[in-house]
């Protein structure tokens, strides 16, 4: 009975890390440089020369994606954006997987 108090008690909302001026700075820097990094990323994907480049690209925008997530969820404290960058990059990944494959069969097949 002690046990099921304390334990509801220790599940309260408690952010991921310490919110200091250090962590806000340094999560606002991450947040500009992954910003530039995506708008870079993003003029590849565009401006591929080949469809290989394409692909490398989109998986390099949904890596910066998740990065994004995941700053912005130790910048606020919630949890929840944790599971939802893994899911972008579960989905990411299957995707590249997929784009491979279809790289490696060609479009004659």
């Amino acid at each position: 009975m002690m046990l099921d108090c304390l334990a509801g008690h220790l599940t309260a909302a408690v952010p991921i890390v310490a919110t200091s001026a250090w962590v806000a700075l340094t999560a606002q820097i991450s947040l500009v440089v992954l910003v530039l990094a995506l708008g870079l990323a993003f003029l590849r994907l565009v401006l591929g020369p080949s469809l290989p480049d394409r692909v490398v690209a989109l998986d390099l925008v949904a890596t910066l994606l998740v990065g994004l997530i995941a700053v912005s969820s130790i910048e606020t404290g919630d949890v929840i954006f944790l599971r939802v960058a893994m899911v972008v990059a579960l989905f990411s990944f299957i995707g590249t997987i997929g784009f491979c494959w279809y790289l490696q069969r060609g479009p004659d097949q």
